[in-house]
């Protein structure tokens, strides 16, 4: 029979991330069946710690101050790292979703949608913490011959400064920017307190900045007034993951050399970024028309009829206005669908091929492979927290 492991947790349980990132690791336990975990309900703020007097024999942790990487590396205990902080080193294994990647895929949104005003409002005071986040939405802005300002908050301790201090400089900053803006945050939360802002500032949300928040929350952006867009990101396989590989560092192996970083998933669009900031009001039609229907089977020849226009016109302006072709747009939407239905249902995939326009589960595959880097079915184990994690489809 083999050794019960007892493993302590060390994230906060009261963020949509945190609590997915946890069943993830549960679902591992549950598999293994030989984990004992000790976990406690714990802010998102709290300066959290090894428990007292707990003997164990491994640590997840969202390591986000050093004095916690210390005691954690203290213990001697193999320890995996699931925050964006680097703390620790190669001391510390690391899984976690990839910043840059979700900085890139949150200007590739914003820049689909027609804007060319860009934003950035980080987290609060976060010493040593290098905002990747940031630096990757920025050059993807920059790529695009765009400019992105960014948030630069007031002076002092950002953790015991007063809200209305936060809340007076946001507002200062909000009004200083160019309309209509695109603005991404660090996360949802932080998302919320710049809806809360611009509604101070007399800034309408999405028209005159639409904001989408970096790091997914349900609760923050289901309460944001209006619902706020996230980038939606595999909590549960990174923590699976993170479990995985804290088990074979108990039994003995080091911590990989490298992060083991998983991919965003998609973006989930709610009303704080719904929206075209489109001046090209034949681009603004098509657009429109091509995302209510591109997953009924439209095709640039029904684009063309529809609103009476030649297809050369306008091919030309939507490449002047949005950098790709109709056609280019339509696979762009119905791919968005088809992502949505692979994580969200247990459709089978000739299914979605149907449903989202494709027709042909062929087809559907090559697309999908050529444009997200993988087939259908190996997405869908990634982002879908039910199938990924089934008995047959167990991560090796």
């Amino acid at each position: 029979m083999p050794k019960t492991r007892s493993v302590a947790i060390l994230i906060d349980t009261s963020t949509s991330w945190g609590i997915r990132l946890i069943k993830g690791i549960n679902k591992y336990a549950h598999q293994t069946g030989d984990w004992l975990i000790h976990v406690e309900p714990r802010g998102r703020y709290e300066k959290l710690h090894l428990p007292a007097g707990w003997n164990g024999d491994g640590i997840i942790a969202r390591i986000n101050r050093k004095a916690l990487a210390d005691e954690i590396v203290a213990s001697g205990l193999p320890a995996v790292n699931v925050s964006w902080y680097p703390f620790a080193g190669p001391r510390v294994g690391r899984c976690t979703v990839d910043e840059r990647q979700t900085g890139r895929m949150a200007a590739e949104y914003f820049l689909a949608n027609g804007f060319q005003q860009f934003a950035y409002c980080g987290p609060l005071d976060r010493p040593g913490y290098v905002d990747q986040l940031a630096e990757a939405f920025s050059q993807a802005i920059s790529a695009a011959s765009f400019t992105c300002h960014q948030f630069k908050p007031p002076g002092g301790d950002q953790q015991t400064l007063a809200w209305n201090v936060h809340l007076a400089s946001l507002v200062r900053w909000l009004n200083e920017l160019p309309k209509p803006t695109a603005l991404l945050t660090w996360s949802a939360a932080r998302g919320r307190q710049v809806i809360e802002a611009c509604h101070y500032a007399g800034l309408r949300v999405p028209d005159d900045v639409a904001v989408l928040g970096g790091e997914y929350d349900d609760l923050m952006a289901e309460i944001s007034n209006p619902s706020q867009s996230t980038v939606d990101q595999p909590a549960e396989q990174v923590g699976f993951a993170a479990a995985e590989m804290l088990a074979k560092m108990m039994s003995g192996r080091k911590p990989p050399a490298q992060p083991v970083l998983f991919p965003p998933s998609r973006i989930d669009v709610r009303h704080s970024t719904d929206i075209l900031s489109i001046d090209d009001d034949l681009v603004r039609d098509a657009l429109k028309l091509i995302r209510e229907e591109a997953p009924l089977g439209l095709y640039v020849s029904d684009v063309v009829r529809r609103l009476a226009v030649a297809r050369r016109t306008l091919e030309q302006r939507f490449v002047k206005t949005i950098g790709r072709t109709p056609a280019a747009e339509i696979r762009r939407v119905r791919l968005e669908q088809a992502k949505k239905l692979l994580i969200e249902s247990d459709r089978s995939i000739a299914d979605i091929a149907k449903t989202t326009g494709f027709g042909q589960q062929d087809l559907f595959s090559r697309t999908f492979r050529r444009c997200v880097g993988l087939p259908p079915s190996e997405f869908r184990r990634q982002h879908h927290s039910g199938l990924w994690l089934s008995k047959d489809n167990r991560r090796t």
